[in-house]
């Protein structure tokens, strides 16, 4: 299933890049995301790996989730690769500079375990929930002295 949504936040590319590139920020901007932990590489960046705790379901236990930076491209791209155990997520972050503005366009690639036939409920509720995030970022953001 791919889920694809952009906002345009009014902040700097590098700004923006650069805290959507530290997956230990998803926490504060993710409500699905209850923490993050680092547990390899030196910051953010190739080889970049974290420990998430998230809640992909609220009518689900939280799961750990590991985070691995694939791509790095500043300050235009990032991808990820996620996987809980459960799903595997490949997200991408383009980024483009709109003189002050950035464009954060997020492309989300899901491969669930969920059967066949639930999968279309769950793309009608990550189309929504992709589009909260990307909300809370920016105004998470824009309400950031500058």
């Amino acid at each position: 299933m791919q889920v694809d949504r952009s906002i345009d936040i009014s902040r700097p590319i590098d700004e923006v890049f650069a805290f959507v590139a530290d997956a230990r920020n998803d926490p504060l901007w993710c409500a699905n995301v209850l923490s993050t932990v680092q547990y390899a590489g030196d910051g953010p960046g190739p080889g970049a790996r974290y420990t998430a705790v998230h809640r992909p379901r609220p009518q689900y236990p939280p799961r750990e989730l590991a985070v691995e930076c694939v791509g790095w491209s500043p300050p235009q791209r990032i991808e990820w690769h996620q996987n809980d155990g459960i799903d595997e997520i490949q997200v991408a972050y383009n980024l483009l500079d709109l003189g002050g503005t950035t464009r954060l366009a997020q492309s989300s690639l899901v491969r669930q375990a969920m059967p066949q036939r639930l999968r279309p409920t769950m793309r009608h509720a990550m189309g929504p929930d992709v589009e909260r995030q990307l909300m809370a970022l920016k105004q998470l953001l824009e309400d950031r002295p500058g």
